[in-house]
């Protein structure tokens, strides 16, 4: 770690002290910024390999952003590890090595974040190819812009005289035609098709739904993958990961919401136009095509380690996540 990045952890840890310290000062997600510690383990001896086979795995990092800061970036582990970027700016590293590992060894990232509501991105910001609107026109395997998602646009649009009007209006729909559920088989791949016709899902099938409709009428849309972090907790185990996603309009710039938050929470407005500080954000965009590139095929996105043996992709392996806050908790209530 740069001596830089740990004066400033270090400053900034002084300046908010441990949640405990600061007992009746609380946290609101929607106006605060917040700081987090994020640790990500990779067990690495559950990974079943020969004498002379060979592994290579991928584990994706968080990024800055105009809402987002890594102010440390810290990695323990017994192989050496590379760092890169992908096609769509996405961090992440990357550890190769042959034959077992010894029992116990693990690969444990460490991160504090500094992580603020997000507005969005005006036009004047976007200036990288990463936010480039025409980046995000194109299908995806599971994203297709043709028959029922391509017909849901049309519908949806009329009456709309701009694009953000379409926009609010593709939000609108989804929020009213999907279920927030888990239950059976099928959720949670971010299949556009699955969940027009499941009319149920998770936040990757709320989001791909919306994200189908938009660009089957030309409005670039994208999708952010990251962990939710609890607003009203100090610390904790992450069970699992969280998406969202932003939509291009031509006069105000990416335009962020939280379609499945909103579906729970009973709050459209809320998650519309901004999206709280209560995630960390790791990557960007679908059917991922990692660095160095992966033999098998492009992830469908890119959140939990990825692992190849011998050129094949093998099962995936269960990481674990946790955090704790450096700012306060949310106050009860």
């Amino acid at each position: 770690m740069r001596a830089s990045s740990l004066r400033i952890a270090l400053a900034l840890a002084m300046l908010w002290g441990s949640p405990a310290s600061r007992a009746g000062d609380f946290f609101d997600r929607w106006e605060d910024t917040a700081l987090y510690h994020f640790e990500y383990r990779v067990p690495l001896d559950g990974i079943r390999l020969g004498d002379s086979a060979h592994a290579r795995l991928w584990v994706p990092m968080p990024v800055d952003s105009d809402s987002q800061r890594v102010i440390e970036s810290r990695v323990e582990s017994p192989i050496p590890i590379g760092e890169s970027l992908d096609a769509m700016g996405n961090r992440m590293a990357h550890l190769a090595w042959e034959g077992p590992v010894p029992a116990g060894a693990e690969a444990v990232f460490h991160y504090t974040v500094e992580r603020a509501p997000d507005d969005g991105l005006s036009r004047e910001e976007v200036s990288a190819s990463r936010d480039d609107p025409a980046r995000f026109l194109s299908p995806a395997t599971r994203i297709p812009l043709e028959g029922m998602i391509k017909r849901l646009g049309e519908k949806h649009a009329e009456g709309s005289a701009t694009d953000a009007d379409k926009i609010r209006a593709y939000y609108d729909f989804v929020l009213k035609y999907m279920r927030y559920s888990k239950h059976g088989e099928g959720w949670g791949q971010g299949d556009a098709s699955w969940a027009c016709d499941s009319r149920y899902g998770n936040c990757t099938d709320f989001h791909s739904l919306f994200l189908g409709m938009a660009r089957s009428q030309k409005i670039p849309a994208r999708f952010v993958m990251g962990f939710p972090i609890a607003h009203d907790s100090a610390g904790g185990s992450v069970t699992g990961y969280h998406c969202w996603a932003e939509a291009w309009d031509p006069e105000r710039g990416w335009v962020p919401f939280d379609a499945s938050e909103a579906w729970k929470a009973g709050m459209p407005d809320r998650f519309f136009g901004r999206v709280p500080s209560d995630r960390i954000a790791f990557t960007l965009g679908r059917d991922l095509v990692l660095a160095p590139p992966q033999a098998g095929d492009a992830l469908n996105y890119f959140i939990h380690p990825y692992l190849e043996i011998d050129g094949e992709p093998a099962a995936p392996i269960r990481a674990q996540y946790r955090f704790r806050r450096l700012t306060p908790p949310a106050e009860p209530g």
